[in-house]
């Protein structure tokens, strides 16, 4: 069975037939105005130097060369093999904020969809690191547990909505903890907290939490994702779409509380980021500055890129399009 591992880019195919669609469009107008300049007993005289056929041919070819293209920049993949990981690296648990709050959209599309596109991204990046994942709302709950599959990993990221918590709210206190359960708790180095949320924390108490995570060396590294303006929240029910408003009625604006985040992460050693201005290269490079530690044994399945047979099929069939005559007796 393919995998596609950039399965978004397939979408790239639809342009194959509006293109096609495009060229018998350009061609069907070449022969009206042919046959507005000259009789009609002459075109066939007046063009009997092209040929039909190798006109066909040379759009096959690019049209063709296009598809297998974009069939390659989706990277094509089949047949597994296990391998084992080994390297120096870190501990890295993100905890991602999946109240309702986060679905305010003064970060579009919405920061919980920004922190997650965000979080692949970075996932890319870090290397021989091990990967944990933790959502949490009114309480958390271990997604995934620490591993060097940074790809199983993401999987877990997609499914973490706001509908899917069982508890209503936010937490960071129990986010801390939850995370910090994840760590082996004999290692007082190379471990990393990833808090992502808009910091609009309603219960629990995140001092203790940053106490907790300083104790056992855990280094709380806080991404607030949001505006200081902040945004209404959005609440889907049956009469539609409507917004959170509080006891007395009023509509709720949710903003980022960077202050708490910014304490948290100066508690431990860690950074602030912020989701509008973050650069994952930095925050990439902080994780990759803490101090290493010996990682192995653990085992994780690897697929094999297929994507070079469609490239070279692509480039083959692009050159020979461009290439080709539409001339008789004049193939190039």
């Amino acid at each position: 069975m393919i995998r596609w591992a950039q399965p978004q880019l397939l979408y790239l195919l639809l342009a194959v037939p509006v293109l096609l669609a495009l060229l018998a469009v350009g061609a069907w107008l070449k022969r009206r105005d042919l046959r507005r300049l000259a009789d009609p007993e002459l075109v066939p005289r007046l063009t009997d130097s092209r040929s039909p056929q190798l006109a066909a041919a040379r759009t096959a070819c690019l049209v063709l060369g296009l598809a297998l293209a974009i069939l390659a920049a989706a990277r094509p993949q089949w047949g597994e093999k296990l391998q084992v990981y080994k390297g120096r690296g870190i501990d890295v648990v993100i905890a991602l904020d999946a109240s309702k709050s986060m679905l305010a959209a003064d970060v579009r599309p919405s920061r919980l969809s920004r922190a997650k596109t965000e979080l692949a991204a970075l996932l890319d990046q870090l290397g021989t690191h091990q990967v944990g994942i933790v959502a949490f709302a009114g309480d958390a709950h271990v997604m995934c547990p620490l591993t060097p599959d940074v790809e199983a990993a993401k999987l877990f990221l997609d499914i973490i909505e706001p509908g899917n918590m069982p508890r209503a709210g936010t937490n960071i206190q129990s986010a801390v903890e939850t995370g910090a359960s994840l760590f082996d708790p004999r290692q007082q180095t190379s471990k990393a907290l990833l808090l992502v949320t808009d910091g609009d924390n309603l219960e629990g108490d995140p001092a203790a939490a940053t106490a907790r995570a300083a104790r056992e060396g855990i280094r709380i590294f806080a991404v607030g994702v949001g505006t200081l303006e902040g945004s209404t929240v959005p609440e889907t029910g049956a009469a539609g779409t409507a917004y959170k408003k509080d006891e007395g009625g009023q509509v709720v604006i949710s903003r980022l509380a960077e202050r708490l985040l910014l304490v948290m992460a100066k508690g431990t050693g860690g950074r602030y980021f912020r989701s509008e201005s973050v650069n994952l290269d930095a925050l990439a490079q902080a994780l990759d500055e803490m101090q290493k530690k010996q990682i192995a044994g653990g085992e994780y399945v690897e697929y094999e890129e297929r994507y070079q047979a469609f490239l070279l099929a692509a480039f083959l069939l692009t050159f020979a399009g461009l290439l080709l005559s539409d001339r008789r007796g004049a193939w190039f």
